[in-house]
């Protein structure tokens, strides 16, 4: 499965996701939650990933969707013909053209994995979600600090980014950035971060590690599409409240 179904990938397909379809009620947890890890990077690069926020993202995808829908029912006259069941409303290509004008947003990097090691000797040591507005390594992360300790000393270091899917009862993508209102999403990274820290158990993380807070039950799928393809590979979490 590719889980990287961002509003981006969409738009290339010919489609625009209908959002206010996209709700906590319709996640079907046993299907799964999906886990892209697209980026790596050395620790010491890390600030050469643009800071991720899944507030920003949320808001400029709705602005984003809102202008394309916008555009079929101002400029083009169309009605927006949407049925009833349906997440997707298919575009025609010279609409999709002028909507793609302004470059869509990319996908949300939401949730992230620091390792230290390399090859079968790798090992997951911090799990966070990258949900501030400004870098989180400009002044300093605990995680990259505690990694001076001697018991580190010489070991290769890396962060791993993910995008996260959801699936509802039908199996469509529900891209966590798509989830509304703001607040479901939110809450959702809280307890993917909260039960994948209980259930992995990485040595640097200090809350969440022995009390379960998880509030939504979440299968989850983590596959690695990074140019470090090991970490975490396939690997499945069954989160529970």
């Amino acid at each position: 499965m590719t889980v990287h179904h961002s509003l981006e990938y969409y738009l290339r397909i010919g489609y625009l996701p209908i959002l206010d379809r996209y709700r906590l009620k319709d996640i079907n947890s046993e299907y799964g939650c999906f886990i892209g890890l697209d980026v790596c990077f050395p620790l010491y690069k890390v600030l050469e990933m643009d800071a991720q926020s899944l507030e920003d993202t949320w808001n400029v995808v709705n602005d984003y969707v809102d202008n394309a829908f916008r555009i079929i029912t101002d400029e083009y006259g169309e009605e927006l013909g949407i049925e009833e069941e349906e997440k997707l409303r298919d575009v025609d290509r010279e609409i999709i053209h002028e909507i793609e004008y302004k470059t869509p947003p990319a996908a949300c990097y939401p949730i992230y994995f620091i390792s230290v090691g390399d090859d079968k000797d790798e090992k997951l040591v911090y799990v966070g979600k990258t949900s501030a507005k400004t870098h989180r390594f400009s002044g300093g992360h605990s995680a990259a600090l505690k990694l001076h300790a001697p018991e580190y000393e010489g070991l290769s270091k890396h962060i791993y980014f993910g995008t996260v899917v959801l699936l509802d009862y039908e199996k469509n993508y529900m891209p966590l950035e798509f989830i509304q209102p703001f607040e479901d999403a939110k809450s959702l990274l809280s307890n993917l971060e909260a039960g994948l820290i209980y259930n992995l158990k990485p040595e640097l993380n200090t809350t969440y590690l022995n009390t379960n807070y998880a509030r939504f039950d979440m299968f989850v799928n983590i596959e690695n599409h990074s140019s470090r393809p090991n970490l975490l590979n396939n690997k499945q979490v069954s989160i529970q409240c």
